[in-house]
């Protein structure tokens, strides 16, 4: 794979959120009020972003993020909120109005979210992703990676009085979000990671949603391209800091997707899945890297070393340590900020347990 950066052995890195103030919603109605300006509150989303980068650069993560924090009003309905709405207010042809939406998972009938409406025929425009890189490069050194929303659930999740069909939404989104991921390649971001919590538990949309994700990435040249694929991270509550699953994930289910997505990366959840038997793994395409998460995100109890070690080694017997990034199962955006950061220490001397029994290397 060809990257910007070299990284070491067992490169650890986020998913993309990170632990989301509760002082958000406050200085979101303040605003409301009018009370307080929005570029005051723009001000505070960039403290909030140098403490999850300071954050990750204290606990050793290798490739960071800015923790998302500048897509954000409040954590409520998150990740949504951030992964859909903050982007669907820039793109013309969708309406201001959100309208609930039901239905997203069998798991739970009474999950519900404020999605965006398609009026119009959507049209591409710049969606800050490059102001985001910017700001990591200014007070970062380090590898950088951006996520960006993937087409599939834009159009699973979003009401469409537009295309008539969710496939037809998703390419003209892979449209839109090809544009930016391009701009993003030109500006020198490392890795470009696509989110597609949706795509996992719906085999019947997996040959369109693939060829979405795909379409996305063309004419992406530097860049290295991943892919995260997780089982949701649902809150309708923030004040409880706890995300849940709420997307079935058989782990056969996926393999489809891994081997045919035009990617360099995979980033899945493997803490959470505990016991389960991960033997499909034997047919993980070779010319892929795969993120191990090995971080619980809906457990608040931190993970030991030796916990995350542990993940990391079930997953080396499949697939080798030349090919794997050490990762949290999904973001960390629901967790207290001490537990998040502990989680961080916690995954990066994991992973150093085992590489330095691979090398014999001390960090």
């Amino acid at each position: 794979m060809d990257s910007r950066v070299r990284l070491p052995l067992l490169s650890t890195t986020v998913v993309g959120s990170y632990s989301v103030p509760d002082w958000y919603p406050v200085l979101q109605e303040r605003v409301e009020q009018g009370a307080l300006l929005p570029s005051a509150f723009g001000d505070a989303k960039e403290v909030a972003a140098l403490g999850a980068i300071k954050d990750q650069e204290t606990a050793g993560i290798d490739l960071i993020s800015d923790g998302e924090l500048f897509r954000r009003d409040n954590n409520r309905f998150g990740p949504p909120n951030a992964m859909i709405n903050y982007f669907a207010a820039k793109i013309p042809g969708f309406s201001s109005e959100l309208r609930d939406r039901s239905g997203i998972t069998p798991l739970d009938s009474s999950a519900s979210l404020p999605a965006p409406v398609v009026t119009e025929r959507l049209r591409p425009v710049p969606l800050g992703l490059v102001e985001e890189l910017r700001f990591l490069r200014r007070y970062s050194s380090r590898p950088v990676k951006i996520a960006m929303t993937g087409p599939h659930m834009f159009a699973r999740i979003v009401w469409d009085e537009q295309y008539g069909s969710p496939e037809s939404l998703a390419m003209e989104m892979a449209k839109i979000i090809n544009a930016e991921l391009r701009r993003l390649d030109r500006a020198g971001c490392d890795v470009i990671q696509l989110d597609e919590p949706v795509l996992w538990f719906r085999p019947d949309d997996h040959a369109w949603g693939i060829k979405a994700v795909n379409a996305c990435f063309q004419g992406v040249k530097c860049a290295k391209k991943a892919l995260h694929v997780c089982q949701g991270n649902y809150n309708p509550d923030p004040t409880a800091h706890q995300g849940l699953r709420v997307f079935p994930s058989e782990f056969e289910a996926i393999l489809p997707v891994m081997q045919e997505a035009h990617v360099d990366l995979i980033l899945m959840a493997f803490a959470a899945l505990k016991e389960k038997d991960i033997t499909t793994l034997k047919d993980f395409p070779q010319d892929k890297a795969l993120g191990v998460g090995v971080i619980d995100v809906q457990d608040h109890r931190v993970e030991t070393p030796a916990q995350v070690a542990r993940t990391i080694r079930r997953v080396l017997k499949y697939v080798p340590a030349t090919r794997l990034f050490v990762c949290p199962d999904c973001g960390l955006n629901h967790l207290p900020r001490p537990v998040a950061f502990g989680k961080l220490q916690a995954m990066v001397r994991g992973a150093a347990l085992v590489r330095q029994a691979l090398t014999g290397k001390r960090p």
